[in-house]
């Protein structure tokens, strides 16, 4: 028994001296201190109330890599082209309300007609190769191989020599012709709207456009392959990519009134280019 107690005692101790109810209370206060500093040293770093001194004396090294970082992050012109030309895409399908939209009628091209399209077209493509030749700061766009006034050119002396005459137009302008004159203005007046028209009839041709060239070659055309959509001078996913590149150079340093001048000229692109791709339907004069 006598060696039990020893025992105990010597337990007691070693735990060190018993604490009383309110004793014991403040010693856990004290050791829940620390992570209520720690808490509050977070939400100062949260809040920008506490700065902390750099990790080592070479941090500032990462300065380059933030700057690479932030020049990737530059905003880019061909994204803001797109969206905006998908939001207008959305905007005319929502504009019945919902309602199911109307079955498009069968597409009927003529010959006179499609032969008034092309000459249009090239109204348009060459006005904006001489205006890309004319302006300085379009020289990133210059002989980039999408050109397709040339194309053009020995298409419609083809048709020409088949027979074909061009359909007529009402008014004094056709449709290219109005086309041409508004860009002409444009690019004298201002320059990043004319570059998005650019890019709009460029990219279109690109992709869609190609499409219904062989379409209408099927329906009108025995099959023929015209210039216009199949002459260049290498892949057109090549071509297009530097094309691409050459635009964000030219929209590197613009101020954001400039980037806003730009898109805003989407509606009025898709506008003119509605109006020339209709000559293709023009009936055949009897």
């Amino acid at each position: 028994m006598e060696g039990c107690m020893r025992a105990c005692r010597s337990a007691r101790e070693a735990r060190g001296p018993r604490l009383c109810g309110r004793s014991r209370r403040a010693e856990v206060g004290r050791s829940r201190a620390v992570p209520k500093a720690n808490n509050r040293i977070a939400r100062g770093l949260w809040r920008g109330r506490v700065s902390l001194p750099p990790l080592c004396a070479s941090a500032p090294e990462v300065e380059p890599q933030e700057a690479a970082k932030e020049a990737d992050s530059a905003p880019s012109i061909i994204d803001d082209l797109k969206q905006t030309a998908m939001s207008l895409h959305t905007k005319d399908q929502s504009a019945s309300g919902g309602q199911k939209a109307k079955k498009r009628p069968e597409f009927k091209p003529t010959r006179s007609g499609y032969l008034r399209y092309l000459v249009d077209s090239r109204a348009v493509f060459s006005t904006m190769e001489d205006i890309v030749q004319r302006k300085a700061e379009l020289a990133g766009l210059k002989e980039n191989g999408l050109e397709r006034s040339g194309a053009l050119d020995r298409d419609i002396a083809f048709l020409e020599s088949q027979g074909v005459s061009p359909a007529a137009v009402e008014g004094d302008e056709s449709p290219g012709s109005e086309y041409a004159a508004y860009l002409r203005d444009l690019a004298d007046a201002n320059l990043p709207g004319f570059v998005c028209h650019y890019y709009n009839t460029y990219f279109a041709h690109t992709a869609g456009g190609r499409m219904i060239g062989k379409a209408v070659s099927d329906k009108i055309l025995d099959g023929a392959k015209l210039d216009f959509y199949h002459d260049y001078p290498e892949a057109v996913s090549k071509l297009s990519r530097r094309v691409k590149e050459g635009l964000e150079g030219v929209a590197s340093d613009w101020s954001e009134d400039e980037r806003q001048s730009c898109v805003s000229e989407t509606g009025k692109a898709f506008k003119y280019a509605g109006l020339v791709m209709r000559q293709m339907t023009i009936a055949e004069e009897e």
